[in-house]
């Protein structure tokens, strides 16, 4: 092991191996290009900003992003798998039913509101990206229907009752949370009508998964 840092000379120029990139160089830059494509792309959508831009809100080249990604929905495709279902499918991947009920409402309750409805940037991708992903080639659209699939399934597998009828739940559930924000967000800044759209849709996801929650209100 010793013997790779040798201090004896090799016969290359001194400091030639300072122009070597880091071993983990690209998966940092596919990282940021990632995190910051996501943030653009829900504010910008996908035909709003190029890959110049999107190059630049990583702080990387326009060289950098090719060398990640050959074209901007091969970028769709890796946010898509990055982010949607995100954080609950990996916060839920051990944890009991009630555990896992208690984060889904907690879920529900956080995303089914004012805050994430003005806060697209930070928000959910799913809302903000849907439109885009239906225009996109199959292979986006494939990978946003397995990830919206793992999502149903999961939200499922803490329900109670019998499996069709918490599959069936599960996809109102999904489908309340993201047509609630995307609905809210395009409606015009008054506030009234965005938080009674949000608020219906709320209560309605939460009496989806527990049907004593609107009794205990």
């Amino acid at each position: 092991m010793l013997s790779s840092c040798s201090s004896r000379p090799t016969g290359k120029r001194q400091g030639a191996s300072s122009l070597r990139y880091p071993p983990d160089q690209k998966a940092k830059a596919r990282k940021a290009l990632v995190q910051a494509g996501a943030r653009s792309l829900k504010t910008s959508g996908f035909n709003g900003i190029g890959v110049d831009g999107l190059a630049a809100s990583a702080g990387v080249t326009s060289g950098a992003f090719y060398s990640n990604f050959p074209t901007k929905e091969a970028m769709l495709e890796a946010v898509i798998d990055a982010y949607v279902g995100e954080p609950f499918l990996s916060d839920t991947d051990s944890v009991t039913v009630a555990e896992g009920r208690s984060l889904l409402e907690s879920l529900v309750e956080d995303y089914l509101s004012l805050r994430h409805c003005a806060d697209a940037a930070e928000g959910c991708v799913m809302p903000a990206l849907s439109a885009d992903v239906s225009r996109a080639k199959p292979s986006v659209r494939e990978a946003f229907e397995r990830k919206m699939n793992a999502l149903a399934k999961r939200i499922a597998s803490v329900l109670d009752g019998e499996p069709s009828d918490r599959e069936r739940r599960s996809w109102s559930i999904v489908c309340l949370m993201v047509g609630g924000i995307a609905v809210s967000r395009a409606m015009t800044d008054d506030g009234a009508s965005s938080a009674a759209a949000i608020d219906a849709a709320r209560r309605t996801a939460m009496s989806l998964i527990d049907t004593d929650w609107s009794r205990r209100r």
